[in-house]
């Protein structure tokens, strides 16, 4: 899997290439095409200088190449992220994420997910639960979890953060992220996204209002 930084800046940030040693850089959506060596790959469309009215071409044009784009801003903010992830982005996050935290965020989207911030994520969350109010989840799917793992997708359903669940649980986030994956597997999601939408049984949807 190639990841593809679509930046002005002169150079892949320092960032970035902790987080994908391999990494390439384009200066411009135009030169996707010519960087790319592999069949499959993420963009990571840098919007951090771009101009507010150019932003929402760039990320169209992004999208149109075929591969996830996870957008990366200068300021994020929640009428951006839905705008971008309705255009068909599937990451949205700040430019200067940290190297664990963009890994992360590659993996989710290798898996057909989609990521975003853990507090615009608690108010997406917050507002779909306003929209279409949700019952309690089928009862064969949350038998299959251990205990544990249902206290973490319980604490999942409230928009709660990795760090926020295991200061919640007293466990370790590393421990957060496990037991997560072993419930993503068990419930068939493909994010946190899903699982939050599942346990409260609220339809899931191909965008974003």
């Amino acid at each position: 899997m190639e990841h593809l930084f679509v930046t002005s800046a002169g150079e892949i940030r320092q960032r970035w290439r902790q987080a994908f040693p391999l990494a390439k850089r384009a200066a411009s959506i135009a030169e996707i095409g010519a960087a790319t060596t592999r069949a499959r790959g993420v963009i990571w469309l840098d919007l951090a200088t771009a101009a507010p009215e150019a932003r929402k071409v760039q990320v169209q044009a992004a999208v149109e190449f075929g591969w996830p784009v996870v957008v990366m801003s200068a300021a994020p903010g929640e009428s951006e992220a839905f705008e971008f992830l309705n255009l068909g982005a599937v990451g949205y996050c700040h430019f200067c994420a940290a190297p664990e935290q963009l890994r992360e965020i590659a993996l989710v989207v290798e898996h057909g997910g989609f990521w975003m911030p853990p507090e615009l994520m608690q108010r997406f969350l917050a507002l779909s639960l306003r929209v279409v109010p949700g019952t309690a989840p089928r009862e064969p799917e949350l038998n299959e979890l251990t205990s544990r793992e249902l206290m973490v997708a319980e604490q999942v359903a409230h928009g709660a953060s990795n760090r926020e669940i295991a200061q919640t649980l007293n466990i370790t986030e590393r421990t957060v992220k496990a037991h997560l994956s072993a419930i993503f597997e068990k419930m068939e999601v493909r994010d946190r996204v899903q699982l939050a939408l599942a346990m409260n049984n609220i339809p899931t949807y191909t965008t974003i209002n």
